[in-house]
């Protein structure tokens, strides 16, 4: 969806700089107590929330950064050059690469519980690896592992990689969760790739779950207010959006013309298109026009700060250029992939079009509230429809209200 995870891109950067700051100037020892266990605690309230909105990926990145920061706080605490810090620095960017290539899926279904079991896994490969050359495991084979991925610059090679893989996949996806593992990724690498000690690595990674918890917030936001299909704002937000209005402005509700006989004729997934150009150019009207998707195949343009009367040419102007735009409809003898061979002539592709019927209104004297504007917009909008579809028609046009 266009704009998706932008706040989260743009804004998740400053928890994350705030813990780098913090980390070099070093805080008060009294303060070590909360900030220790600041990502544990955020993750449970991360994982609550996955659970209950069906985030399975959110629970398992909040899982792998408190079991990151439990890791470096404890077991790998005693030395910067332990060989499990690296084994650390190689699983948890590898972990965010997978989840930002994983679709979306409910807590528990069986992939998410097993993620968070090779979580759980790593964590204790990574613990038995603690206490440096010299002591724990790290003289068996487990230490000749972690001197082996403790290479120089192996671990910011990693780094580096995974974070490439995830900036492509919010690239494809322009999701907020993808944008949040962008900044988790670079708060990891400030904790595990330094040498400031556990408690800057505990800010760190505090500040990874507080970036977690913004995508999560944006995310929650896009799929109340935004319709998924079109991108346009939904029926939510108009009506947030009506509340503030003042002075002069303007209504326009926008209807498919004949859309069931469309879909019934054409297809469901012919139809979906056709909705998304509707919206595409319904973005594009004049006059400070804003677009939402009211439901179904009903659409509505708020003009804040314009009357009806200036809104009439911007509308003619966006339903001529809808009526104008054309379909071409897969052929039934059409293969999904292009053959490596052609067999025969292909047949023309069948070409469609929609058009759509627009009424609008302002406030007068009559009707000074939004609910009544409204309701004369869809007045309006039935009396195009009954004067043949395709036309603006505006509330007062020949004498009406």
């Amino acid at each position: 969806m266009r704009g998706a995870g932008k706040i989260t891109v743009v804004a998740g950067g400053l928890p994350v700089l705030i813990a780098w700051a913090a980390g070099i100037a070093g805080l008060p020892e009294a303060q070590h107590p909360v900030t220790n266990v600041l990502a544990e605690v955020m993750a449970v309230l991360l994982v609550i929330l996955a659970w209950r909105f069906r985030r399975g990926r959110l629970a398992v990145a909040a899982i792998v950064v408190a079991l990151a920061n439990f890791l470096v706080r404890g077991p790998l605490a005693d030395s910067p050059a332990d060989p499990g810090l690296a084994v650390l620095a190689l699983f948890l960017p590898l972990n965010i690469a997978v989840l930002a290539l994983l679709r979306e899926r409910p807590l528990f279904r069986p992939l998410i519980p097993a993620l968070i079991a090779a979580a759980t896994l790593q964590a204790w490969l990574t613990a038995a690896l603690g206490g440096g050359p010299d002591g724990g495991l790290g003289t068996t084979l487990f230490g000749s592992i972690g001197r082996l991925v403790a290479a120089p610059h192996l671990a910011g090679l990693i780094f580096l990689i995974a974070g490439v893989f995830v900036a492509l996949c919010f690239a494809a996806r322009r999701g907020a969760f993808e944008g949040s593992l962008l900044w988790v990724l670079a708060a990891a690498a400030i904790a595990l790739l330094g040498e400031r000690g556990p408690h800057a690595a505990t800010l760190a990674f505090s500040a990874a779950q507080l970036v977690l918890l913004l995508g999560f917030v944006e995310d929650s936001y896009r799929l109340a207010y935004h319709d998924e299909l079109t991108g346009l704002p939904g029926r939510r937000a108009l009506e947030e959006a009506l509340r503030t209005l003042d002075g002069d402005y303007a209504i326009a509700m926008v209807d498919v013309d004949q859309f069931k006989r469309f879909n019934d004729r054409h297809g469901h997934a012919a139809g979906d298109q056709a909705l998304k150009m509707i919206a595409t150019e319904l973005q594009g009207v004049g006059a400070g026009g804003r677009a939402f998707r009211y439901g179904g195949e009903e659409f509505a343009v708020l003009f804040p700060s314009s009357p009806p009367a200036a809104t009439r040419e911007p509308l003619e102007t966006v339903r001529t250029a809808i009526a104008s735009r054309k379909f071409a409809l897969r052929a039934p003898d059409r293969p999904r992939k292009k053959p490596d061979s052609p067999r025969g002539r292909a047949r023309e592709p069948r070409l469609i079009r929609v058009t759509v019927s627009i009424g609008v209104a302002g406030p007068n004297p009559r009707r000074s509230g939004y609910e009544a504007v409204l309701r004369a917009a869809d007045r309006a909008l039935y009396r195009a429809k009954n004067a043949g579809r395709n036309r603006v028609v505006a509330a007062g046009d020949k004498g009406k209200k």
